[in-house]
Protein backbone atom coordinates (compact mmCIF):
# COMPACT_ATOMS: atom_id res chain seq x y z
CA UNK A 1 0.00 0.00 0.00
CA UNK A 2 1.35 3.41 -0.50
CA UNK A 3 1.54 6.07 1.44
CA UNK A 4 0.25 9.68 0.71
CA UNK A 5 2.62 12.51 -0.22
CA UNK A 6 3.55 14.52 2.73
CA UNK A 7 3.27 17.96 2.52
CA UNK A 8 6.04 19.72 0.83
CA UNK A 9 7.43 16.23 -0.89
CA UNK A 10 6.48 16.04 -4.82
CA UNK A 11 5.19 11.86 -6.07
CA UNK A 12 7.94 10.09 -5.02
CA UNK A 13 8.77 11.63 -1.64
CA UNK A 14 10.85 14.33 -3.07
CA UNK A 15 10.59 18.14 -2.74
CA UNK A 16 9.44 19.57 -5.60
CA UNK A 17 12.30 21.20 -8.13
CA UNK A 18 10.80 24.44 -7.92
CA UNK A 19 10.51 24.76 -4.07
CA UNK A 20 14.51 23.59 -3.15
CA UNK A 21 15.97 26.02 -0.82
CA UNK A 22 19.22 25.89 -2.20
CA UNK A 23 17.49 27.97 -5.35
CA UNK A 24 16.66 31.05 -5.44
CA UNK A 25 13.81 32.69 -6.98
CA UNK A 26 16.08 36.20 -7.61
CA UNK A 27 17.59 36.57 -11.19
CA UNK A 28 21.50 35.86 -10.80
CA UNK A 29 23.42 39.62 -12.05
CA UNK A 30 26.48 39.10 -14.10
CA UNK A 31 29.87 39.69 -12.52
CA UNK A 32 30.85 42.41 -11.83
CA UNK A 33 34.61 44.31 -13.11
CA UNK A 34 34.56 46.57 -9.87
CA UNK A 35 37.13 46.20 -7.26
CA UNK A 36 40.19 46.29 -9.53
CA UNK A 37 41.61 49.34 -11.38
CA UNK A 38 42.50 49.36 -15.15
CA UNK A 39 45.45 48.68 -17.19
CA UNK A 40 45.38 52.38 -18.21
CA UNK A 41 45.08 53.95 -14.83
CA UNK A 42 47.60 52.01 -13.45
CA UNK A 43 50.41 52.35 -15.92
CA UNK A 44 49.38 56.38 -15.40
CA UNK A 45 49.51 56.06 -11.97
CA UNK A 46 53.41 54.28 -12.27
CA UNK A 47 54.33 56.92 -15.04
CA UNK A 48 53.50 59.74 -12.53
CA UNK A 49 55.81 58.06 -9.85
CA UNK A 50 58.35 57.36 -12.17
CA UNK A 51 58.24 61.03 -12.99
CA UNK A 52 58.32 62.31 -9.59
CA UNK A 53 61.14 60.22 -8.78
CA UNK A 54 63.38 61.16 -11.43
CA UNK A 55 62.70 65.39 -10.59
CA UNK A 56 63.76 64.07 -6.67
CA UNK A 57 66.80 62.87 -7.89
CA UNK A 58 67.94 65.45 -9.89
CA UNK A 59 66.95 68.09 -7.37
CA UNK A 60 68.84 66.31 -4.74
CA UNK A 61 72.07 65.75 -7.25
CA UNK A 62 72.23 68.99 -7.98
CA UNK A 63 71.97 69.90 -4.20
CA UNK A 64 76.21 69.24 -3.69
CA UNK A 65 77.29 71.08 -6.91
CA UNK A 66 79.91 73.50 -7.01
CA UNK A 67 77.81 76.71 -7.12
CA UNK A 68 76.27 75.61 -3.49
CA UNK A 69 79.86 75.52 -1.75
CA UNK A 70 80.93 78.07 0.80
CA UNK A 71 83.22 78.48 2.84
CA UNK A 72 85.23 75.49 4.44
CA UNK A 73 83.12 73.16 2.62
CA UNK A 74 85.36 70.44 0.90
CA UNK A 75 84.88 69.07 -2.69
CA UNK A 76 85.95 66.52 -5.66
CA UNK A 77 86.46 66.57 -9.04
CA UNK A 78 84.13 64.37 -10.85
CA UNK A 79 85.42 65.64 -14.38
CA UNK A 80 89.15 66.20 -15.30
CA UNK A 81 91.51 68.93 -14.83
CA UNK A 82 90.80 70.74 -18.03
CA UNK A 83 86.73 70.04 -17.83
CA UNK A 84 86.48 70.16 -13.59
CA UNK A 85 83.18 68.84 -12.30
CA UNK A 86 83.30 70.09 -8.56
CA UNK A 87 80.97 68.60 -5.78
CA UNK A 88 80.30 69.48 -2.35
CA UNK A 89 81.74 66.16 -0.08
CA UNK A 90 82.13 65.57 3.40
CA UNK A 91 85.96 66.57 4.51
CA UNK A 92 86.78 63.26 6.04
CA UNK A 93 85.52 61.92 2.70
CA UNK A 94 88.63 59.94 1.21
CA UNK A 95 87.66 61.53 -2.15
CA UNK A 96 87.87 65.32 -0.73
CA UNK A 97 90.57 67.15 -2.82
CA UNK A 98 90.11 70.67 -2.27
CA UNK A 99 89.00 72.62 0.43
CA UNK A 100 86.84 75.94 -0.32
CA UNK A 101 88.49 79.35 1.21
CA UNK A 102 86.67 81.82 -0.14
CA UNK A 103 83.43 82.19 -2.35
CA UNK A 104 83.50 85.48 -4.39
CA UNK A 105 80.06 86.08 -5.67
CA UNK A 106 78.90 87.62 -9.23
CA UNK A 107 82.66 87.90 -10.51
CA UNK A 108 84.73 85.21 -13.20
CA UNK A 109 87.89 87.47 -12.17
CA UNK A 110 90.52 84.58 -10.69
CA UNK A 111 93.35 87.09 -9.49
CA UNK A 112 91.26 87.45 -6.97
CA UNK A 113 92.40 84.56 -4.76
CA UNK A 114 96.52 85.48 -5.44
CA UNK A 115 97.23 85.65 -1.81
CA UNK A 116 94.46 84.20 -0.29
CA UNK A 117 94.85 80.40 -1.55
CA UNK A 118 96.38 77.65 -3.67
CA UNK A 119 93.82 77.50 -6.33
CA UNK A 120 91.02 79.60 -8.09
CA UNK A 121 87.35 77.78 -9.93
CA UNK A 122 85.40 80.01 -11.55
CA UNK A 123 82.08 79.45 -13.25
CA UNK A 124 79.54 81.16 -15.04
CA UNK A 125 76.50 80.85 -16.98
CA UNK A 126 77.18 77.71 -18.92
CA UNK A 127 74.12 76.67 -18.84
CA UNK A 128 75.15 73.38 -21.35
CA UNK A 129 76.99 72.26 -18.11
CA UNK A 130 76.33 73.30 -14.62
CA UNK A 131 72.33 74.68 -14.83
CA UNK A 132 73.34 77.48 -11.93
CA UNK A 133 73.43 80.20 -14.25
CA UNK A 134 75.55 82.00 -11.33
CA UNK A 135 78.44 83.60 -11.70
CA UNK A 136 81.46 82.84 -9.24
CA UNK A 137 84.88 81.95 -8.00
CA UNK A 138 85.83 79.83 -5.46
CA UNK A 139 89.48 80.19 -3.82
CA UNK A 140 90.65 76.29 -2.76
CA UNK A 141 92.89 74.63 -1.24
CA UNK A 142 94.62 71.61 -2.07
CA UNK A 143 93.88 69.02 0.90
CA UNK A 144 97.06 67.22 1.91
CA UNK A 145 96.60 63.42 2.30
CA UNK A 146 98.37 61.80 4.76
Amino acid sequence: MTQPPQPGTGPHGRPPQGDSPRQSSAPTAAPSRSGGIGARKALGIIGAVVVLAAVAIGYFLSQDGADRAGAGDCLKNNGDPIFPDLRVVDCGDTDAVYKVVQVLHDTVDTASCQGVSDIAYEEQADRARHKSGKRFVLCLDGIKKK
